[in-house]
């Protein structure tokens, strides 16, 4: 018997021991009912008390444990036969003795292990009866006869019932792999990332429901060219790509872009997994996630800075709370203040001594009131220079109405301006 915890030679070591000292008993009764001599009775002790705990250690100081413990149940049928024949085939001691060790090597190594253990014990029996010659007694007393079918009872019943205990841990194992991969399978048809599987050769194996939005069915055969639909520029990146993780066995990343059955190019991140068997070619896990939206988004933002770079007024976006989160190049070219000196900064920083202090909190009432403020202040340089400036700042709102930022446009501007009232924030431009 084997614990599927633990290795074949320690399981079996008390499983032995047990059973072989139950037999020492058993033997013992007959070698006592005959009379036996010194030479039985230490013959007796070597093969049942100490034989046990040899074999253990032979199977625990090999290089290949299993297999030895293996040789080890072959060595118990050959020697436990030699003894049948040694006591003269008493029926209900054979069927024991014979009957456990099939059992084990048929319970460890199926039809094979019955078949060589069945030959081993011939081997012992016969080996025992040209060496000592044939001696036939079948009877047993009464005694020796219930010894042997509660032996052999208790035996078999403990066997089957390990053998009980392994086929449950077995289908719970069962149920447990098919509750994940029933989760699993869950995640693939319902997630909206496209999931597929290829194999070397970049044919499909696999592909989740979520390819079916953007692909024909017979674009998805299994076996089919998992490239086809692949950009014509991108394509060789990809086969590539798959090439190396499969060789590599290592995860890639790449960017890759799709042309959908309406003949639409969709942009695709995709990460490459490469699944090696010993038994089987390898295989990649495709997982790919469209950024179509993400990178017209960046595209959007990348103009927006150039523009913003490229615009001659001076520009500063700060958050509701009034923290600097960008300036433009014009606002250094103004100011003199660089970007590192006011970015994450309070707005304040940036204000200076030319307006009294409630003139800020009346054009912010202004802002927040009305959405929108302009009009003309003077302004200080970082090296102290004084300049007449035209401002002007927005409000920026979520879709709830909460303002999430401010935006600040100004200009130096000349004489002509000079006139206007900056002391009074409803002052429009």
């Amino acid at each position: 018997m084997h614990g599927p915890a633990q290795g074949l030679a320690t399981f079996n070591y008390p499983i032995r021991a047990a059973a072989f000292l139950y037999c020492f008993a058993v033997v013992g009764v007959v070698l006592w009912e005959r009379g036996a001599g010194l030479v039985g009775w230490t013959l007796l002790v070597l093969q049942f008390i100490v034989y046990p705990h040899l074999v253990y250690w032979r199977a625990w100081l090999s290089t290949r444990r299993t297999r030895a413990e293996l040789d080890n149940l072959f060595l118990d049928s050959a020697l436990l036969a030699a003894w049948c024949a040694a006591l003269g085939f008493p029926t209900w001691i054979t069927y024991a003795l014979i009957g456990a060790t099939t059992l084990n090597a048929m319970v460890n190594r199926g039809a094979q292990g019955f078949a060589w253990s069945v030959a081993c014990s011939a081997a012992g029996a016969a080996l025992w009866t040209l060496v000592r010659g044939l001696n036939y007694m079948p009877q047993t007393s009464d005694l020796v006869t219930a010894l042997c079918v509660v032996g052999m009872l208790g035996y078999t019943s403990a066997v089957g019932y390990v053998v009980h205990a392994q086929n449950r841990r077995l289908a719970s194992g069962r149920d447990a792999l098919r509750r994940s991969e029933e989760r699993y399978r869950l995640i693939a048809e319902n997630a909206g990332d496209l999931i597929a599987m290829i194999d070397h050769e970049g044919r499909w194996l696999y592909t989740s429901p979520s390819y079916q939005r953007i692909f024909d069915a017979a674009d998805l055969l299994p076996g089919a060219d998992a490239f086809r639909k692949i950009h014509p520029d991108d394509a060789e990146q990809a086969r590539v790509a798959v090439l190396r993780s499969s060789l590599a066995g290592k995860p890639r990343q790449i960017g890759m872009r799709l042309v959908d059955r309406e003949g639409r190019i969709r942009q695709y991140k995709t990460w490459i997994h490469g699944i090696s068997r010993n038994d089987a070619p390898p295989r990649l896990l495709l997982v790919s996630q469209d950024v179509t939206d993400l990178r017209e988004s960046e595209e959007r933002l990348l103009l927006a800075a150039h523009a913003l770079e490229g615009m001659t007024e001076a520009i500063v976006i700060t958050a509701a709370d009034g923290t600097i989160v960008t300036v433009n190049r014009a606002f250094c070219e103004l100011t003199g203040f660089s970007r590192d000196d006011v970015l994450g900064q309070s707005e304040k920083v940036i204000r200076n001594a030319l307006q009294p202090p409630e003139f800020y909190d009346d054009v912010f009432a202004a802002v927040v009131r009305e959405g929108y403020w302009s009009g003309t202040t003077w302004a200080r340089r970082k090296n102290g220079a004084v300049y007449r400036e035209w401002r002007s700042m927005r409000a920026v709102r979520d879709p709830g109405g909460a303002v999430t930022h401010y935006v600040i446009v100004f200009s130096e501007v000349g004489a002509q301006r000079a006139g206007i009232d900056i002391t009074n924030p409803n002052v429009r431009g």
